[in-house]
């Protein structure tokens, strides 16, 4: 009897598995590393779609997610859009000053599907973000908190 529980609970088990493997995963960030600058970002700010995590006076991290790639990054609710280049610059400018939890400075970081595609770009001091994959063409970069 106590065979044919264990047989039940690795099957239940496997089937869970499966379809928690299917139904999404997690993006993740990776030093970028393909030559792009966070000055060539912020001087194209136009072909991105820009979202930042601070309050005006701090700021966590840059979100660049390109327009025209036919992939989107949706950001949780504590992020704010960037609408003018101006704002992109301070909150870069706070970001470049400031250092994160174990004394690391930003870095530039790729925004990578669990395929290896690349979703976007991130500034900033932290050294990992949990993102979401939504769909194939859709991943979610989750509020910091």
């Amino acid at each position: 009897m106590k065979r044919k529980h264990y047989m039940f609970a690795a099957i239940i088990l496997s089937v869970a598995l499966v379809i928690g493997c299917a139904a999404g995963g997690y993006g993740t960030i990776r030093v970028e590393e393909g030559g792009m600058t966070v000055q060539t970002l912020v001087n194209n700010w136009q072909n991105y779609n820009v979202y930042y995590a601070g309050d005006g006076k701090t700021a966590v991290a840059v979100v660049f997610d390109p327009k025209n790639d036919g992939k989107t990054l949706n950001v949780g609710p504590r992020w704010d859009r960037a609408t003018d280049q101006n704002s992109l610059n301070t909150m870069i400018g706070l970001l470049s000053q400031r250092t994160g939890s174990g004394g690391f400075f930003p870095k530039l970081w790729a925004i990578v599907a669990p395929d290896g595609s690349s979703y976007g770009y991130v500034y900033t001091v932290l050294d990992h973000l949990v993102i979401d994959v939504i769909d194939n063409n859709t991943m979610l970069v989750e509020s910091l908190s």
